[in-house]
C-alpha cells in the first residue's frame, strides 16, 4: 500500500525508504525513535516508542527497513507508529517503488540545463557557470533540493533548477530589460552550494547536514566555489561580484541565511523564481497527498491552512517535455 492510500486504524507491514532517523528522549528520560518513513508516493512521520538496544547502530549504515505497525492521527496528521522495524535490502522493483524521484529523468534535465547555460553570450559568466555546473554534475543527478521542505526527492535539486529556467525564460520575454545571462547564471547557481550542505545517498535521501552545512550554509560555500571558479579560469571583474551577490541575497532576508537584499533586477528575479518554485511544490504535494475537500495546516507554508479544492487537477504524472 502507498503511503497516500493510508488511513487511520491501517495496519501495516512493508518496506520503506528512511529520510529521517534519530533516537530520541522523553521527558522522562525513555528513549524513542524519531523516523520519517518515504516510498515513491510521499512520506509519513513516524515513531517507535520501546527501542531496544543497539537499534541505532543497526541502522548506522542501512537507508531502507522493513516496518510493522498502526497508522494514527495526531495533531490532526497521520502519524505512523511502529511496532517492528528491521533492515531491508530491497532488490530493483522494491527499489523502483519505495524512491520517490522527480518527474523527470535526471540526465534529460541536465542536458536540457546545460543547453541552456551553453547559451550565455557572455564568456565570463557562461565559463564559470558551466564549469561549476559540470563539475558536479555525478551528484547533480541525484541530490534532493532539500532535507524535508521542497523538492526533497531523488533529482529534486536539478528539478528546482529546470523549473526556475523555464518560469526565467517566459519572464525574460516579459521584463526585456533584464539580462539573460545574469539570470541564467543565478539560477544555475543559487542552490548549487547544498551539494556540500547536506549529506545525501544516491537514493536522494538527505540525512543530515555537513560540518559546512551547519557552519557556513549554501549560501557561503557556493560563493566560495564561485571566487575559487573565478581563480581558476583567471577571471577577475566585476561580473564575478554580481555572480556572488545573487547566491549572497537569494533568499532575500538576514533571518533566511541573506545579509544582503538583492540589489539589481536580476537578483529579485532569482529571488522570486525561487520562492514561487518551492512553494508552488509545497501546494503540489498538499494536492497530491491530502483529501479534495479538506483542509490542512501546512508548516512549510508558514503553517498556513490550505484548501484543497475540488477543482484541483491531479498532477502527479507528468508527460515528459
Amino acid at each position: 500500500m502507498k503511503i497516500t492510500e493510508f488511513k487511520d486504524k491501517d495496519n501495516i507491514s512493508q518496506g520503506f525508504l528512511i529520510k529521517k532517523f534519530e533516537i530520541k528522549n522523553t521527558k522522562n528520560g525513555k528513549a524513542y525513535l524519531d523516523a520519517v518513513l518515504a516510498d515513491n508516493s510521499g512520506e509519513i512521520s513516524a515513531k517507535l516508542w520501546n527501542v531496544d538496544p543497539g537499534l541505532e547502530e543497526q541502522f548506522k549504515d542501512r537507508i531502507f527497513a522493513k516496518v510493522a505497525g498502526t497508522v494514527e492521527v495526531y495533531n490532526d496528521k497521520l502519524q505512523f507508529r511502529i511496532e517492528k522495524i528491521a533492515p531491508l535490502f530491497p532488490s530493483d522493483a522494491e527499489l523502483e517503488e519505495l524512491i520517490e524521484c522527480a518527474p523527470f529523468p535526471s540526465i534529460k534535465m541536465y542536458d536540457k540545463i546545460v543547453s541552456v547555460l551553453k547559451q550565455i553570450e557572455d564568456d565570463d559568466i557562461r565559463t564559470i557557470t558551466l564549469y561549476l555546473f559540470e563539475s558536479n554534475k555525478e551528484k547533480l543527478l541525484y541530490y534532493p533540493a532539500a532535507k524535508s521542505y521542497h523538492h526533497a526527492v531523488r533529482g529534486g535539486l536539478l528539478y528546482h533548477t529546470f523549473t526556475m529556467l523555464r518560469g526565467a525564460a517566459q519572464l525574460l520575454e516579459i521584463y526585456t530589460f533584464l539580462n539573460k545571462d545574469l539570470v541564467y547564471a543565478g539560477v544555475a547557481l543559487h542552490d548549487i552550494g547544498k551539494i556540500k550542505e547536506m549529506i545525501s545517498s544516491e537514493y536522494g535521501a538527505a540525512t543530515d547536514y555537513s560540518v559546512e552545512g551547519n557552519l557556513l550554509g549554501h549560501i557561503i560555500t557556493t560563493i566560495c566555489d564561485i571566487e575559487l571558479a573565478a581563480d581558476k579560469l583567471n577571471i577577475r571583474n566585476e561580473k564575478v561580484t554580481l555572480l556572488k551577490h545573487m547566491i549572497l541575497s537569494h533568499h532575500q532576508l538576514a533571518e533566511y541565511g541573506s545579509p544582503k537584499p538583492p540589489m539589481f533586477a536580476e537578483a529579485e528575479l532569482v529571488h522570486y523564481l525561487d520562492v514561487l518554485d518551492a512553494r508552488m511544490n509545497q501546494f503540489e504535494k498538499t494536492v497530491n497527498t491530502q483529501g479534495v475537500g479538506t483542509f490542512n495546516r501546512v508548516y512549510n507554508l508558514d503553517s498556513r491552512i490550505v484548501y484543497n479544492h475540488p477543482l484541483n487537477k491531479s498532477i502527479k504524472n507528468k508527460s515528459e517535455e
